[in-house]
């Protein structure tokens, strides 16, 4: 309500205000069909947000619109990496590049796996014979011979264990040209670059006896430690029974110990092969520059590694489990009454060389993704701990610009130009 001031007494004499009628509404603007409400006018080009005095300039309007995202010049965007990035990148790396990183995977680790099937097939049926003789004398006999062992079962068994020494070597030793491969792999595609293999092989130079070196020193340790721990449980439980059972139980407590410590330290000098890669330096080095880049982050790097890990055994379980399968269910189907001593050793020998040809294909592809998961963590953590995506993106923005003789950007500071 409106507190009239113009109100008189009814005996008053002035007479009352005139009634003015309401004047007409004003005409608005035409507004075309389909544009309402009107679209205001674009702001001239240059158009700043002026701030009243006392603020900070002016902000342009097409800087305060959105918000920039870092540089990706290649596999990977320049800043700290998440999970998803690292699993992608890693899977990526085999469509990129597959020339340089499956096939040459795939070939060496066949190869390898050729050798170890033919060598354990061929001393297992040696073995398998021998030991078939040896029960079949025994029963024509009524007893197993005069305590004498047969020739064939001891040259078997000494045949796989060298068989699968062999093995292993080349194994340790594939591994690492393979993980070389792969590092370089990945540092080229994050600078947007693509190598060939003999690009890639050249860039390897002077690092091969390294990683070759660095992947035995592993293997000779890991394999030193379990012997050292398995002879000492063995001695002691030759002493009887009593000791027999402490075998048993210190055998669960190293084992659980060896554990432990070998997944501690296969997180702590995991970045090794790609600091002597990347940056060229020594073994004592590597080792160091590892140790010191995986701290505070131990979890996160184990968890994605274990992950990566898991992924790949499933799938290696999931195509070689059913190779298996048929070849158990068709000797059964050939052979419905039993099995001769030979069947066996035949279905044997041939299912152990399906299968190792099997794994060996799936297990190439799981050493390309793994390097690739620990070559990307490396650069993550020097990104999170050193800057590197600012040195990646000058170096990015020096090479467009035609610049020659650039430093290399994964170069520690720590390494000298001159060490190789």
């Amino acid at each position: 309500m409106t507190d009239d001031q113009q109100w008189q007494a009814p005996d008053s004499a002035v007479p009352p205000p005139a009634f003015a009628p309401p004047s007409a509404p004003a005409t608005l603007p035409a507004v075309p069909v389909g544009q309402y409400p009107p679209t205001p006018p674009a702001p001239p080009p240059g158009f700043v947000i002026q701030p009243p005095p006392g603020l900070p300039p002016a902000i342009p309007l097409a800087a305060a619109t959105g918000w920039t995202p870092p540089p990706k010049p290649g596999l990977i965007p320049l800043r700290p990496l998440t999970l998803g990035t690292i699993l992608g990148a890693a899977f990526q790396t085999l469509r990129r590049n597959p020339g340089a990183t499956l096939a040459l995977a795939l070939i060496l680790t066949v190869l390898v796996a050729v050798v170890q099937a033919l060598g354990s097939a061929g001393f297992l049926t040696q073995y398998l014979g021998a030991v078939s003789d040896l029960s079949t004398s025994g029963a024509s006999s009524g007893s197993f011979g005069s305590g004498s062992i047969p020739s064939g079962l001891v040259s078997g068994f000494v045949g796989i264990l060298a068989t699968s020494l062999v093995s292993g070597v080349l194994t340790l030793v594939v591994t690492a040209v393979i993980e070389g491969i792969v590092t370089l792999q990945v540092a080229s595609s994050t600078l947007g670059s693509r190598l060939r293999l003999p690009g890639l092989w050249s860039r390897l130079s002077g690092r091969r006896s390294a990683l070759i070196g660095w992947a035995l020193l592993t293997g000779v340790v890991a394999l030193l430690a379990v012997g050292i721990v398995v002879g000492l449980l063995v001695l002691l439980g030759a002493t009887g029974s009593a000791g027999a059972a402490s075998a048993v139980l210190l055998g669960l407590l190293f084992g659980a110990g060896l554990a432990v410590v070998g997944a501690w330290l296969w997180v702590k000098l995991g970045f090794v092969p790609a600091a002597l890669v990347l940056e060229r330096a020594s073994i004592r080095t590597s080792m160091a520059r590892s140790w010191r880049l995986t701290g505070g982050a131990f979890w996160r790097i184990f968890g994605t590694r274990l992950l990566v890990i898991v992924m790949i055994s499933v799938a290696t379980q999931i195509v070689a489990a059913p190779i298996s399968m048929l070849f158990s269910l068709g000797g059964a189907i050939l052979s419905p009454n039993g099995a001769t001593a030979g069947a066996v050793t035949s279905s044997v020998v041939l299912s152990l060389v399906v299968t190792q040809g099997i794994t060996a294909v799936v297990s190439a592809v799981g050493l390309v993704v793994s390097t690739a998961t620990t070559s990307l963590l490396y650069l993550d953590q020097r990104i999170r701990l050193e800057g590197l995506d600012l040195d990646l993106a000058g170096y990015v923005e020096r090479r467009q610009a035609g610049e020659q003789g650039i430093p290399d950007p994964y170069r520690s500071p720590d390494v000298p130009v001159g060490v190789a």
